[in-house]
């Protein structure tokens, strides 16, 4: 139930959130050659199978057919799909979850504050519930298993990130009320998704080159003089596109200079993944009885999935620095698959859940007020310095817009 004290920062929230996924699409009109978040929806399979080539192979099909530019099509699914998302957390999150965390830079405000809505992150998660939905299902068996390796491998061909943050939750995490995965229950679940495993070898196999990038770029070459009249070297690939061509190792080398080029970076990012961590669960259940068992035992079953679902996307911070993107994946949807009855293995709840008792910490979070401008000044960054970090968050980052215009 939504308190009374907590309706002018929601509102403001919303306010702010909706001013921000404004600007951006009117941005996004513009954004071509050199956007990462355009181009990302844009590979395709011009210079044969590559990986998160399917969406833009869709949309180019769907542009031959309507005649509708490609890059009006990538803001529309970019824009679609985080409005689904939005719309389903808001109408089954909130009894756990409180309106303003999910809609905070840590969860879904990240990509309307960040530039990332047309980009395939919301496209991810809502296929990702499309197969717990799949899951929870009554459809028979080997129909259920048919129809959850269609979308997870849709998924993973559309972008490789789905293998980290939703495959291993669908193979280890249970329904609630089920019964702990034994040894052949998890052989199960491993065979399950094995055909959507087989799509993520075949992404790693056919990562790219450079060759397949300027095929790419090339079959796009008019789109992005129609964007840009005045383009110059529109056959030089760019951006996502052009991270086609980057070898495993370059890959690599850019997240391993990230973690090395000092204390400072490594430190910082820990820091606002840990302080996340305890914003989510000091926000759980906040507007309900905080002696509800129902609260303690809905922080306990987060934690712990957040915990799971962070060494899941672990990988991650070697093969890319798109840190800001990891978390996303990893709060949202974290607390889409707590809203959806999934949880982590018993044995990391029952040491979660000591955890909680040794150290007291639900008593903790019943003193610790859960004020909802903490999360109206805590924001996630895109770049790496100080001053990326203090203006990331939603109040500033539109009071230093504002100060522009005066």
């Amino acid at each position: 139930m939504l308190s009374k004290r907590s309706l002018p920062a929601l509102a403001i929230m919303v306010c702010l959130l909706l001013w921000a996924v404004g600007v951006q699409m009117r941005a996004a009109l513009s954004w071509g050659h050199d956007s990462w978040q355009l181009s990302e929806l844009l590979i395709n399979y011009a210079g044969g199978f590559v990986r998160r080539g399917l969406i833009g192979a869709l949309l180019g099909l769907v542009a031959g057919v309507t005649g509708i530019q490609a890059n009006h099509l990538a803001i529309g699914t970019g824009l679609v799909s985080y409005g689904l998302l939005v719309g389903w957390f808001l109408r089954r999150s909130t009894r756990m979850f409180p309106a303003v965390l999910i809609l905070s830079c840590i969860a879904l405000g990240f990509p309307a504050y960040q530039d990332s809505i047309i980009r395939k992150d919301c496209l991810g998660l809502l296929l990702l519930l499309g197969c717990l939905n799949a899951d929870d299902s009554r459809l028979a068996r080997p129909l259920k298993g048919v129809t959850i390796n269609l979308i997870a491998g849709l998924s993973i061909l559309s972008h490789e990130a789905f293998a980290f943050y939703a495959l291993p939750a669908l193979v280890l995490f249970t329904r609630g009320g089920q019964q702990p995965l034994t040894g052949i229950g998890l052989l199960r679940r491993c065979l399950l998704v094995l055909p959507a495993a087989g799509c993520f070898a075949l992404a790693s196999c056919y990562h790219g080159t450079p060759e397949v990038a300027r095929a790419v770029n090339a079959s796009w070459i008019p789109l992005w003089r129609a964007i840009d009249p005045g383009i110059s070297h529109p056959e030089i690939p760019a951006a996502s596109i052009q991270a086609l061509g980057w070898t495993s190792g370059q890959g690599l080398s850019l997240g391993l200079n990230l973690l090395t080029s000092g204390f400072y970076q490594p430190l910082a990012w820990a820091a606002l993944f840990a302080v996340s961590f305890a914003l989510v669960v000091l926000f759980t259940g906040r507007d309900a009885d905080a002696r509800d068992p129902d609260v303690v035992d809905a922080r306990i079953r987060i934690a712990a999935i957040l915990l799971a679902q962070f060494l899941f996307i672990a990988p991650l911070f070697l093969l890319g620095y798109d840190y800001g993107r990891w978390l996303f994946f990893w709060v949202a949807g974290s607390m889409m698959l707590h809203t959806a009855g999934r949880r982590a293995p018993r044995w990391l709840e029952s040491r979660v859940a000591r955890l909680f008792v040794k150290a007291r910490l639900n008593e903790l979070c019943a003193r610790v007020p859960a004020k909802d401008w903490y999360l109206l000044l805590f924001g996630v960054p895109v770049c790496w310095n100080l001053y990326s970090f203090i203006f990331a968050s939603p109040v500033v980052r539109h009071l230093r817009i504002i100060w522009s215009w005066l």
